[in-house]
């Protein structure tokens, strides 16, 4: 019986299924990788989402003149995840009274409304799987080095309020300077400064947003993982 040359013969069935049998292995092993990087890149890319979008608040303070508040609405639900941050060009300067309309304690980030010479300058919904958190931020008894120490890092946000949609405000006003609000009225006394923390499931550790008060500097740090 004539035989093929070995240089002429094709796979066999035994030997595609176990080639295909490897490549399914790899590929399982590649969407497992994959998988576990996501949160992580979501965690970091919203972090220096956050920070771009508090700091620009800051310029558009120093350019315009006017005060400019993020708003952050931690528990605001958006299609596909919690947490939505408003940034509110105050032209009227009113948002912190109570007589008017709109005002931070009652505003609604769904409809982001603004007064007469008031702007809304930007929205930005968390991304999936990233949330303000967790309660106890950085980690309980957690604490910044100087000259960022009496700074609170130990809550998800140390400005926000206590109540059921634990809103909070940072105004920066024409020299750039920032100030806390947990709702309307004077701003919180004796601040040095605010933090915020951002976390992800899977994900070791939390970022933290920091904004100091005389200079309305803002900065991020990774607390682990």
């Amino acid at each position: 019986m004539h035989r093929r040359p070995e240089s002429e013969r094709g796979f066999t069935l035994v030997e595609l299924a176990v080639t295909i049998a490897i490549v399914l292995v790899l590929a399982g092993l590649a969407w497992s990788g994959l998988s576990r990087l996501r949160p992580r890149a979501r965690l970091a890319d919203a972090s220096s989402e956050l920070v771009a979008l508090v700091h620009g608040a800051r310029q558009q303070a120093l350019a315009s003149g006017h005060d400019v508040v993020v708003m952050f609405f931690p528990q605001f639900a958006g299609p596909e995840s919690t947490g939505r941050v408003v940034v509110y060009e105050d032209g009227d300067f009113s948002l912190f009274n109570a007589a008017a309309t709109p005002n931070f304690a009652g505003y609604d980030p769904a409809t982001a409304a603004h007064g007469p010479r008031s702007d809304v300058v930007a929205t930005y919904d968390l991304p999936p799987s990233v949330v303000i958190g967790p309660a106890t931020g950085a980690g309980f008894g957690a604490a910044l080095p100087a000259p960022l120490d009496g700074i609170a890092i130990d809550l998800d946000c140390s400005f926000c309020a206590t109540t059921s949609d634990r809103r909070g405000a940072i105004r920066f006003d024409s020299r750039g300077r920032a100030s806390f609000f947990s709702t309307n009225g004077l701003p919180l006394a004796n601040q040095r400064g605010g933090t915020l923390s951002l976390a992800a499931p899977d994900v070791d550790g939390q970022r933290s947003l920091i904004v100091t008060s005389g200079t309305g500097s803002v900065s991020l740090r990774n607390q682990g993982g």
